[in-house]
């Protein structure tokens, strides 16, 4: 697990595209894959993600196939950031609407006593992957990347079965579940 460089952009949005839009289950059940202008929205999101030099990607062991990464942000208990002008398109919309009652169910820097914490949006490996332990590898390597940026805590709100199971074998403790 290392840091996304510049020259790998194309390649993580290709994973993204073609593995977490179709398996993610709020971008599937609102079919984004499908939906031209949502999914280049999206698609935007990501690289405005990369920007910030946060995410981190794995590779095959021994080569450059990329087969899995984690595209994280820094979220900052006195970013009084609106989120309703990053998105458009009546699926993002409604995407971003449910990840912000999400998080907003815990106040994380009240109940952890931070200031920042590091957090994700969105952790996908490639499907001829899955079930190596890979996620949980990525999950992992928050830690380091916490330890240099002096910040004490991840969350994040994992919507899959897949990323709750990884989660959970890294470390994770719950603190919001939805029905």
């Amino acid at each position: 697990v290392e840091d996304l460089t510049e020259d790998r952009f194309e390649d993580v949005l290709k994973l993204y595209t073609e593995h977490f839009m179709d398996d993610e289950p709020l971008c599937a059940y609102f079919g984004i894959r499908q939906d031209a202008e949502a999914c280049e929205e999206l698609r935007t999101f990501w690289k405005r993600a990369f920007s910030r030099r946060l995410t981190v990607v794995c590779y095959k062991e021994g080569s450059k196939e990329l087969v899995g990464a984690n595209l994280l942000g820094m979220s900052l208990a006195d970013d009084k950031k609106d989120s309703s002008n990053l998105v458009t398109t009546e699926k993002s919309k409604k995407i971003v609407g449910i990840n912000e009652y999400m998080s907003q169910g815990v106040n994380l820097y009240e109940l952890y006593g931070v200031d920042k914490y590091l957090t994700a949006f969105g952790l996908s490996v490639n499907t001829r992957f899955r079930g190596l332990g890979i996620a949980t590898e990525i999950l992992k390597a928050r830690v380091p990347i916490c330890r240099a940026f002096g910040v004490k805590l991840t969350s994040t709100n994992f919507t899959a079965i897949g990323s709750q199971k990884a989660a959970a074998k890294a470390g994770f403790k719950t603190d919001l579940e939805m029905p």
